[in-house]
């Protein structure tokens, strides 16, 4: 059965829709399918109201007297009362049961935070959004590894800086990225043009009395650039004296003149991203480098700088032993991090555009419930997480790291909790406002490279304007 959706119009409640497509493919869904799911709302003065109708289930309707009825908080506990009872109707009539029961946001733990008013948040994520007993204990694990780490500073900023080249493209990827081979000629100006952005920002950081908590190079792969382009890109960057990372994902592009570099820049952290340990896995996936390059990289690395690897479960071909053995060979190098994520079928990805499904069968779940219960054993703590759409088993992401050597950089972007100065095409600048209700606004450079370039002026021209119109 085949089943179309006809979805509440209320604009506030466009995302509930991904509440029956977390269900897939329990739930088949199709524009023109054969069978309708549908629900709509309404209040009554009293009650806020919501009736579940399909040709397959039946009908059932649900009230509740909202205790909040001041705008933004009326619309956040009717939402949340539409979902988990759109989530209930269908666990009972598919006979499914979701880790993440009626959670779809990408941060579940910011609902935690929320929670935390409460005596028992975790119970709560338990009874009231039917959350697992296991993922609720990740999701809390995640908050109180936070603890020091969250920054809470008003005047607290990152800087992030987006280099959107590599030296393939992977099939996973969705990111706009540029093969570095292709535009080799065009790298100087797009590097001048970070350059002078990152100048205008420092003169907005020096004048606002900010203070830049933590710093990310990353893309795309920054260290594909030259030697010589990478020194002019980080010099900007390199006397704040904070939390500097910088991502080294393809271990081909790593070797000791640019780690004499980085250490010379005073780089702290890099992100060294294996993926897998599998040779036939890195080359159907398009990653141009061996599974040696990645343990001589690592012995470049580990004793100069705090060492992230990431690694994908779900991959093409991989079953969960194939899995358990990448984490096991990721455990015996010790890096302080290890960052397990569930591969995502973006569009836009070689995978998605050769026609692959996010599969369902449980495998990539297995291989992250390996992860979590493993790298705990080892001595890793989860720290930060996020779910994304079109996930393999609606799976997570998950950070996990030794004692103390939590990433500030992670912690504060899953958790929005800073303001971002964002460099480079297709980064985003983000102003937390924290005057009467919190609020974020954001500013995004142009995506394609050349667009940046072309559009330089105006892009380091807005950074004044938009980071003094919205100040903590």
């Amino acid at each position: 059965m085949k089943f179309r959706l006809i979805p509440d119009r209320t604009q506030y409640l466009n995302d509930v829709s991904e509440v029956p497509r977390a269900f897939a493919p329990f739930l088949e869904l199709s524009d023109d399918g054969e069978n309708f799911l549908e629900w709509e709302t309404g209040f009554d003065g009293k009650n806020f109201y919501c009736v579940i109708n399909s040709d397959v289930f039946g009908r059932e309707e649900k009230s509740f007297e909202p205790k909040e009825k001041e705008n933004l908080l009326y619309k956040k506990f009717t939402k949340r009362f539409v979902k988990n009872f759109l989530y209930d109707y269908l666990s009972r009539h598919l006979d499914k049961r979701l880790p993440y029961g009626s959670l779809t946001g990408v941060r579940p733990t910011g609902l935690y935070y929320e929670l935390m008013k409460e005596n028992d948040p975790k119970g709560y994520l338990e009874k009231e959004f039917k959350v697992s007993e296991k993922r609720a204990s990740l999701i809390e694990k995640c908050v109180l590894n936070q603890k020091g780490y969250r920054n809470e500073d008003p005047l607290a900023a990152a800087i992030f800086v987006n280099v959107p080249f590599c030296p393939t493209r992977c099939a996973y990827c969705s990111f706009i990225s540029t093969e570095v081979f292709r535009v080799e000629k065009e790298l100087p100006l797009y590097v001048e043009t970070a350059v002078r952005e990152l100048e205008r920002i420092k003169e907005i950081i020096g004048n606002s009395g900010r203070k830049v908590s933590s710093i990310y190079v990353g893309g795309g792969t920054p260290t594909c650039l030259g030697t010589a382009l990478l020194e002019k890109l980080l010099t900007p960057l390199k006397d704040f004296g904070t939390e500097f990372t910088v991502e080294a994902g393809r271990p081909d592009t790593v070797d000791a003149e640019k780690v004499d570099l980085l250490k010379a820049m005073n780089v702290t952290r890099v992100s060294l991203n294996p993926q897998t340990f599998h040779e036939r896995t890195l080359e159907k996936i398009g990653r141009k480098h061996t599974v040696e390059e990645i343990y001589r990289s690592y012995e470049l690395l580990k004793d100069k700088f705090s060492v992230n690897a990431d690694l994908i479960a779900g991959l093409p071909d991989e079953d969960e032993e194939d899995f358990a053995y990448s984490v096991r060979k990721t455990t015996e190098l010790r890096p302080d991090n290890v960052t397990v994520h569930a591969l995502s079928l973006k569009r836009g990805s070689r995978f998605n555009e050769e026609g692959r499904s996010k599969k369902a069968d449980g495998r990539a779940f297995a291989m992250c419930d390996f992860a979590l219960d493993y790298l705990q054993e080892k001595g890793y703590s989860p720290y930060y997480m996020y779910r994304q759409k079109n996930t393999a088993d609606n799976a997570e992401n998950v950070g996990y790291c030794l004692p103390g050597t939590q990433c500030r950089y992670n912690i504060d972007m899953m958790e929005e909790s800073i303001t971002v100065f964002g460099a480079g095409a297709g980064a985003v600048s983000k102003s937390v406002c924290r005057e009467k209700e919190r609020r974020i606004e954001r500013l995004a450079n142009p995506k394609g490279f050349r667009e940046y370039i072309d559009r330089r002026e105006e892009v380091i021209g807005r950074k004044a304007e938009f980071f003094n119109t919205f100040r903590s």
